[in-house]
């Protein structure tokens, strides 16, 4: 094998594990937070059974806060507490300093505010759980008494672990 597709292969090999690690790392070294969750649709033709998420915690979010998110394009950080389920504490476009007993999510604004006056804070990294083929439907109609089981790190990325019932 060539010096050259040594390189090719080493640097393959590099961008696969920068996708791969980051989760890894959360899910064993993360906080555990338990999230209320929402019912929402949970089937797409092509993707299989999954759940789509919405958290309650993302509508605790002042209005001006998430309109000044909105129109900057800024993340917005939700400090929660980690109650089972948890509590929302804060939001801010900083990432915040955590005290003991305390998590943080990432979230953007869902863009539904440019139209409406609700607020309504979206959590991309947490949004989807896959499920078994032919479960989905089941899961729907039980989401308003499951809470998302994520692991949280200090620098507020987030991994979806699971869903239990409260």
């Amino acid at each position: 094998m060539s010096k050259s597709l040594k390189i090719a292969l080493a640097i393959q090999v590099l961008i696969m594990l920068s996708v791969l690690i980051p989760p890894v790392i959360t899910k064993a070294t993360g906080t555990e937070v338990f999230l209320e969750t929402e019912r929402v649709d949970p089937r797409a033709l092509f993707r299989g059974d999954y759940v789509i998420l919405s958290y309650p915690i993302g509508r605790d979010v002042s209005k001006e806060l998430a309109k000044k998110a909105l129109e900057s394009g800024d993340l917005v950080y939700v400090t929660v507490s980690l109650d089972k389920p948890a509590k929302f504490i804060s939001a801010s476009t900083e990432k915040p300093n955590l005290d003991r007993g305390q998590a943080c999510l990432v979230a953007r604004v869902d863009e539904s505010m440019r139209w409406n006056e609700e607020v309504s804070l979206s959590f991309p990294q947490i949004s989807q759980f896959f499920v078994p083929e032919g479960t989905g439907r089941d899961i729907e109609s039980d989401l308003n008494t499951m809470a998302a089981k994520v692991a949280t790190t200090k620098s507020c990325n987030a991994v979806l672990l699971n869903l239990d019932y409260l």
